[in-house]
């Protein structure tokens, strides 16, 4: 399915955007509105993966970000970026639930919408770890005793699944290899023996599940998550 934009602003800014995406992402359906409202009123019937409200006029400010807060009210899936100038129109827009901030005048906004597109990779070993990721904007890997290359932005390996030594020695080798793909070793189950051998990898964040629990996990991973996806877009 084609990723979906909307976007709102002048009509030469919104113009000039559905020319690039057109000439270099054909892939990627635009939607363009002139109201920064008409964005959180239809994304409430037609699912978009980027809402943008670009840069306008400093009497439309609040008009913006009062777009951004709805969205989030209505639950908006999607990620919202905000083109903007001046730190006070970014500190507004990021309060109000703007995933990235960009001022167009030092990046595209062709290229920022095309990176925002972007969903890290995630590599799970157990079925109840990748279920923690079901409707989220990443893409899975199950992960077997083979460590995944390319590299994802985030691993998960639980104790209950690997019982080889090797398979942890060869984490701990990887994670040195791969600075850029955190590793989270995740305590489960499994034998005194293999959580020694997963405790000697050094790799951390090393997370007790009968200790820290689900909510734990789930937070440090979309932490990391979005911290990939915010190097990626912000490198664009």
């Amino acid at each position: 399915m084609a990723a979906r934009v909307i976007v709102s602003g002048e009509v030469a800014d919104r113009h000039e955007v559905e020319r690039l995406l057109a000439e270099r992402h054909p892939g990627v359906s635009v939607e363009s509105v002139a109201k920064p409202w008409q964005v959180a009123e239809r994304a409430t019937t037609v699912s978009f993966d980027i809402a943008i409200l670009l840069k306008g006029p400093i009497t439309a400010h609040k008009q913006r970000v009062d777009a951004i807060a709805a969205l989030r009210r209505n639950a908006f899936a999607g990620r919202i970026l905000y083109a903007a100038a001046f730190l006070s129109e970014k500190q507004d827009a990021i309060r109000a639930g703007a995933d990235y901030v960009f001022d167009p005048d030092k990046q595209e906004v062709e290229q920022v919408i095309a990176a925002a597109l972007y969903r890290p990779v995630v590599a799970a070993d157990n079925a109840y770890l990748r279920a923690l990721f079901v409707g989220e904007r990443v893409d899975l890997l199950r992960l077997a005793d083979k460590l995944p290359e390319p590299a994802p932005a985030l691993v998960l390996a639980s104790t209950s699944c690997h019982v080889e030594p090797d398979f942890w020695k060869a984490l701990a080798v990887f994670a040195r290899a791969h600075p850029q793909t955190r590793c989270i070793v995740v305590e489960d189950d499994g034998s005194e023996a293999v959580r020694i051998e997963a405790l000697a990898t050094g790799v951390q964040p090393y997370l007790v599940i009968a200790e820290e629990g689900f909510k734990t996990l789930a937070r440090l991973a979309d932490e990391i998550l979005r911290q990939a996806w915010f190097e990626h877009v912000s490198s664009a």
